[in-house]
């Protein structure tokens, strides 16, 4: 014990003496050196305050020149005050403390923005990193300029502390780093489509037509803005669904000039010159500034479909934006403008007379907006407004489509239910790299979408890789969050602007064209069949879903908590050779839930031992039908690979084999790589942070396998009994969702 006990008191003495050197080092090199760290600290964070709260006015640069002007002497007065309350406590000058507090507070403004993505543990002992970093670089200046002290320590200090900060802010200024995921993706997809359909160069000439500005010149028109020359609209009361709250609504209100009892209708119309009757869409944007007139952002989108023979209304929903829980409000705010617009269509005499063919609208929205046309449609079709029957709706517009881009799901939600859509098209668009919406949100909305089977409708989505959330609007850029919290986002491995509206551009004309009724084009297939057109679309990796309405749907594992039983009557499932099966609630990479549920598989054929005792054994997913008759039918399902804790050069394309086998016991064999490839996860990295730790977020997504009947060589496609799905892999883990067969499909005897 008295041998332990001196231990202790040499340890004791020892730690006492560092701490009379270091002492004696701090006032030797950097005693009395807080001024020049106090004033650092003190615009650094005003500032930061005034970038965030600089959005009130017009010019932004005079609300932050205000905001940083009205925080220098509200934190002068609060690190004042909080050091005389803690001196008074601890009888110690803490100043320089709150001083490095300060600075710790903006770095981790700055460095945790998106910081579940790089890991917020890290990500916040950075940022401590950087704030000691910058105190020492300060003091050590303020020495060296101020009290000329010239030792080794503060020279070494400040070299030190200049190089590490030198790096930080060239990382803070960048645009990141480029990824090379995409190009290996892509590489692995050039030897796979063995049986996909190419264009011939005809469909080649007729798609590039296609892509550029069509025949017709293109003619704009704004209401309700008051400007002079405006057409003049009427004034709307969502006072109801939003509310202007705080001090940021006091001045919104003032800044616009109306309170959301009297919210002007108005927008921007682009119209055809030559023709008339037109195809009609609504747009709407998401929410943003409300100094950005965003609906102004899609000016490229008007003008090309305007040139195509469509009508197109960007309606200004800046009354919704700074809001929350106001989604409700935009789809009312769209519906009565949809009701304004009518009005200029049936004005004789006016620009717009006769321009629009209201038996043919469709609606998009962009982020928010993407959700509040899901809303519209469905409050289109009510008699009253689901949370209050004493508010009486009376719209029943023609509404046959809906674009959802980017958007957001579940902000709203009608009675506390989903908003739970049938028998409208549906085309999702969303960029695996959105740092806003960073999840694929509309899918669940997607799998809210039935089909009665009465109308010819079709669902898709396209998620592609390398695109944003703010590049789809021209006016919001390609930072997805405010300054300074979008310092770390990586930006250098978005796809251009123009590029990505080229997507936007072409994959909505290409729906428009199919469900709104214009005359039938080949193109029409970029809707179930990206692959075809890769070539001449912007290269990046593209996954694909979709579901027509003219789908026996199989099994969607939907039903029940049954897994051996099908959604169509008489179908029964097995799996074979595999660790575990089950119906699993799907969830986004951030774990939010997709909404809807689908049959995973996991296996490992290597057993504990590490032998191959099951090496010729596939894993295998297999699905007995009821007796059918089938006619000129294809076989459809969704597949996911989940597979993770992959690097680059290990991806691989997920390998199916399918087998078809009919009544009289003969079976064919086709590979689904022949006709789509299955990406592995996508590898994205949405902070600069993930590049510097080598951590990756891998962003699942269903591909939609397509494969004719009549491929399958040998048998009679007519009277086929069981479908099997077998993966040749060692090891994986996928998910299997919406095993369908398309068109007339009878259950009849043999």
């Amino acid at each position: 014990m008295q041998k332990i006990r001196n231990t202790i008191t040499c340890i004791k003495e020892k730690i006492s003496a560092a701490r009379v050197r270091f002492r004696s080092c701090r006032e030797r090199n950097w005693n009395d050196t807080t001024a020049l760290l106090y004033w650092c600290a003190i615009f650094l964070f005003s500032f930061s305050a005034g970038l965030m709260a600089g959005g009130f006015m017009r010019p932004r640069w005079a609300g932050v020149l205000l905001a940083f002007l009205a925080a220098v002497p509200i934190t002068m007065l609060a690190v004042w005050l909080l050091g005389k309350i803690l001196y008074w406590l601890f009888r110690g000058n803490i100043k320089e403390r709150l001083c490095w507090l300060l600075l710790w507070m903006v770095s981790l403004i700055v460095m945790t923005a998106g910081a579940y993505t790089a890991g917020f543990g890290k990500s916040v002992l950075l940022s401590l990193a950087v704030s000691l970093m910058v105190t020492l670089m300060l003091k050590s200046l303020w020495a060296l300029l101020y009290h000329k002290v010239r030792t080794k320590t503060i020279a070494v200090s400040l070299g030190f502390s200049v190089i590490f900060m030198g790096g930080v802010c060239w990382l803070l200024a960048g645009d990141g780093f480029s990824d090379s995921y995409i190009e290996t993706y892509l590489n692995l997809s050039q030897k796979t489509g063995g049986k996909a359909e190419t264009l011939t160069k005809q469909e080649q000439q007729e798609f590039c037509r296609e892509m550029e500005k069509g025949p017709y010149r293109a003619l704009t028109a704004a209401y309700g803005t008051g400007k002079p020359g405006d057409l003049e609209s009427e004034t709307v009361n969502i006072s109801r669904f939003a509310e202007n709250e705080g001090i940021g609504g006091f001045f919104k209100e003032k800044y616009q000039g109306y309170p959301l009892t009297e919210v002007p209708l108005s927008g921007m119309i682009w119209y055809p010159e030559e023709v008339s009757n037109c195809p009609t869409l609504f747009l709407i944007h998401g929410n943003h500034s409300w100094l950005t007139d965003s609906y102004q952002g899609y000016e490229y989108l008007g003008e090309y479909l305007a040139s195509h023979g469509y009508v197109t209304v960007s309606v200004d929903e800046n009354a919704c934006n700074s809001l929350s829980g106001e989604n409700d409000g935009r789809a009312v705010l769209l519906l009565e403008n949809i009701r304004q617009v009518a009005a200029y269509n049936q004005h004789e005499g006016g620009v717009l007379y006769q321009k629009m063919d209201y038996g043919n609208l469709a609606l998009a929205g962009h982020s928010r907006g993407g959700e509040a046309v899901c809303t519209a449609y469905l409050f289109n079709d009510l008699n009253y407004y689901p949370d209050n029957g004493n508010r009486r709706f009376q719209y029943h517009f023609s509404i046959k489509s809906l674009i959802a881009i980017a958007p957001t799901c579940g902000q709203y939600r009608p009675s506390d239910r989903s908003v739970e859509l049938e028998d409208v098209n549906y085309l999702l668009l969303h960029g695996a790299n959105d740092q806003d919406v960073n999840s694929f949100m509309g899918m669940e909305q997607y799998e809210n979408i039935s089909f009665s089977k009465t109308k010819d409708c079709i669902k898709t989505s396209l998620y592609v890789a390398g695109l944003n959330h703010g590049q789809f609007n021209s006016l919001w850029g390609k930072y997805d969050m405010m300054e300074p919290i979008n310092r770390m986002l990586n930006v250098a491995n978005f796809l251009s602007q123009q590029e990505q509206q080229q997507i936007a551009k072409i994959a909505i004309k290409v729906f428009l064209d199919q469900t709104l009724g214009q005359e039938e084009k080949s193109s029409y297939e970029l809707l179930t069949n990206w692959g075809k057109y890769r070539s001449l679309l912007p290269q990046t990796v593209y996954v694909q879903s979709y579901q027509r309405s003219d789908v026996m749907m199989l099994c969607d594992f939907e039903e029940d908590a049954r897994i051996e039983t099908g959604t169509a009557e008489g179908v029964r499932i097995q799996a074979e050779h595999v660790d575990s099966w089950r119906e699993e609630l799907m969830r986004f990479s951030n774990e939010e839930s997709r909404g809807n549920y689908a049959a995973v598989l996991k296996w490992d054929t290597e057993d504990k031992e590490g032998e191959n005792a099951r090496q010729e054994e596939k894993a295998e997913f297999c699905i007995s039908l009821p007796k059918l008759e089938l006619e000129g039918t294809t076989l459809q399902f969704d597949l996911m690979d989940m597979q993770e804790d992959f690097f680059e050069k290990e991806a691989r394309l997920l390998d199916v084999e399918i087998w078809v086998k009919d009544k009289s016991g003969a079976e064919a064999c086709l590979s689904g790589k022949d006709y789509v490839p299955v990406y592995p996860p996508l590898l994205v990295r949405l902070n600069k942070l993930q590049y510097l730790w080598n951590t990756i977020e891998y962003k699942h997504q269903f591909q939609t396998v397509s494969v004719p009947l009549e491929d399958f060589e040998g048998i009679d496609s007519g009277k086929i009994c069981q479908i099997r799905l077998c993966f040749p892999g060692k090891e994986g883990k996928v998910a299997i969702d919406n095993v369908g067969i398309r068109q007339g499909l009878l259950f009849t005897q043999f």
